[in-house]
């Protein structure tokens, strides 16, 4: 019986700059695989076929994306032995901390004709410094964002009605948890399901929840204490004994986007825009903490004009972002240019026997 495959985002563009939750990945897993080249789009093909040699073999795995590429994978986990499959050295470059025992490294820089990149080399440099200012213009734009949707925080959060949230939220924990109590140590991971591409905002929420039995949406206001509800939820479970996913926030890094608790197959999730989704099947419910705040007129107009000026950063941030791309995209065609598919396959075929000839099988 072949696994599954779950889909996710390992990098954010932020309101506080980029994020990623690669580093967890690599603690969270058992062996790591540290994949090393110029900036390309041929290891995505790789960590496809990785990923279909482990679902073949009956493993559940995760593909994570690259928000600049669509279909672009830059890591492959695989759950049930936790080996991870890592582009470590572009976008972002990470370096073995356990080489020789649990961390391996696989370079595929010998795979490129030299003379080649002497060729492309002034027109590479140019283009990467190009790129770079627009990727900053992108950043800026979305820490500006992120402040004005701290500012649409403030007209809710000083009117709610705490203690009906409060009151709330425990009948949610107490029917949620009962009587639980596990006699183990706790695990936590971390996610990022979605994140701003150069297409605008972009989830993979079916993704996510399509084996979970018990999806909670929660409905509020910026401020409404959906982010806090979640974080105080993960707590509560982890005092029982169970197992947390934190989701965290594509526009703010201190905010969680979700909460899935495995062994409960229960997922709590911020069903608010950029990712609105509403219930569609048996076990899907609905919580709602609207109703401890309403506006009034006053409040209500100054809500709307930051909306709007918070719109408008958004689609700069997307716009910055397009540009981005397709500077990226001409370095790594440019760079895929000067590959000698010859070396190239040779390094994958080693790195294929080097995963059937481990242990994992035995």
């Amino acid at each position: 019986m072949n696994g599954t495959i779950t889909h996710q985002f390992g990098r954010a563009f932020t309101g506080q700059g980029e994020k990623n939750i690669y580093t967890d990945l690599i603690n969270e897993a058992r062996k790591v695989y540290f994949i090393k080249s110029p900036p390309t789009f041929k290891l995505s093909e790789l960590f496809r076929q990785v990923g279909y040699h482990y679902v073949k073999r009956g493993y559940d795995i995760e593909w994570f994306y690259d928000p600049l590429h669509a279909d672009t994978i830059e890591a492959t986990f695989v759950r049930g032995n936790r080996i991870l499959f890592i582009q470590a050295a572009h976008p972002i470059s990470f370096e073995p901390k356990y080489y020789g025992s649990t961390h391996h490294v696989i370079s595929f820089y010998e795979a490129y004709d030299e003379s080649k990149l002497r060729e492309h080399g002034g027109f590479l440099r140019e283009k990467t410094l190009h790129s770079e200012q627009w990727l900053a213009k992108a950043l800026e734009t979305l820490t500006n964002a992120k402040k004005l949707h701290d500012d649409w925080e403030v007209p809710y959060v000083k009117g709610m009605d705490w203690e009906g949230f409060d009151a709330q939220a425990k009948t949610l924990f107490d029917e949620t948890f009962t009587t639980l109590k596990f006699n183990k140590t706790p695990n936590r991971s971390h996610r990022l399901m979605g994140t701003l591409t150069p297409e605008g905002a972009k989830d993979y929420f079916a993704s996510l929840t399509k084996g979970v039995k018990r999806r909670i949406f929660i409905k509020g206001y910026p401020g409404g204490g959906k982010s806090t509800l979640m974080k105080g939820f993960a707590e509560k479970a982890e005092s029982l004994g169970l197992d947390t996913q934190w989701g965290w926030c594509g526009l703010d890094c201190n905010s969680i986007d979700y909460v899935w608790l495995p062994e409960l197959q229960t997922i709590l999730f911020d069903s608010t825009a950029p990712h609105e989704y509403e219930p569609e099947r048996s076990g899907d419910e609905i919580y709602d903490v609207r109703k401890f705040r309403d506006l009034n007129e006053e409040d209500q107009k100054l809500v709307d004009g930051i909306v709007a000026r918070y719109k408008e950063e958004i689609l700069h941030a997307t716009e910055y972002l397009q540009v981005y791309c397709t500077d990226d995209e001409t370095i790594r065609e440019t760079l895929d240019a000067c590959v000698n598919n010859y070396k190239w396959a040779e390094i994958e075929d080693d790195l294929f026997r080097k995963i059937d000839n481990s242990s994992i099988y035995k």
